[in-house]
């Protein structure tokens, strides 16, 4: 109940801040753990993970992470459905409001850090559209078979995961000028599952009778 209470809290005092700064709403959909299926207009305060949810009938709503499965708004100024998800996350072991960057052969997901140079700043809908701004967020990534932090999946998986686009991607790294930084890393990412994708596409699909031997084009 307390954690409701304050979850409560928290929601409307992004409600009433948010209206001061007379940011965009965006429309979107929640779905609750309940099952429940709401639309309206969205506010994600991902600082505080809470969903701020404003319905047709001008009634207002907020939500924790712990009532919410997933939600999706449309982003006007980025020009794309940004969609969210719980997650149970590797290093904090509780379930937080994740962002789902991309998914494919490689999900990627990230959520604010709780860190001194983000205290006292405001993350409502908050995008990445600076390199910098990827400092804000901490990454995660799901490998196919389980889920770590970016950082052990560049340790630990990477190599083995691409081992069969190798040459590719370290072409596409050079082209594109690519370092170590999180940008340049999701940007490598992304190409990795367009090619795992593409070779899944090119696999031939089986007639009834035929050996069930895949056939590469």
């Amino acid at each position: 109940m307390k954690k409701f209470l304050l979850s409560l809290g928290l929601g409307w005092m992004v409600l009433s801040t948010h209206a001061q700064l007379k940011e965009p709403w965006y429309k979107g959909q929640v779905v609750l753990t309940t099952g429940e299926h709401l639309e309206g207009e969205i506010i994600f305060a991902a600082d505080v993970e809470v969903v701020s949810l404003k319905m047709p009938n001008g009634t207002l709503k907020a939500f924790n992470a712990s009532q919410v499965e997933s939600f999706v708004f449309w982003d006007n100024r980025q020009n794309f459905n940004r969609r969210f998800k719980t997650s149970v996350l590797p290093d904090s072991k509780r379930e937080e409001i994740v962002e789902v960057v991309f998914d494919g052969p490689l999900e990627v997901l990230r959520c604010i850090k709780y860190s001194k140079n983000n205290r006292g700043r405001q993350f409502y809908n908050f995008f990445p559209e600076e390199r910098v701004d990827h400092n804000a967020y901490r990454y995660y990534v799901h490998n196919g078979l389980y889920q770590s932090t970016m950082e052990e999946f560049l340790r630990k998986s990477f190599h083995q995961k691409t081992i069969l686009w190798r040459n590719q991607l370290e072409v596409f790294r050079a082209r594109n000028g690519l370092d170590n930084s999180t940008e340049s890393w999701l940007r490598l990412f992304e190409f990795f599952n367009a090619l795992e994708e593409e070779r899944i596409l090119r696999q031939l699909p089986f007639e009834k009778g035929e050996q069930t031997e895949l056939v590469m084009l």
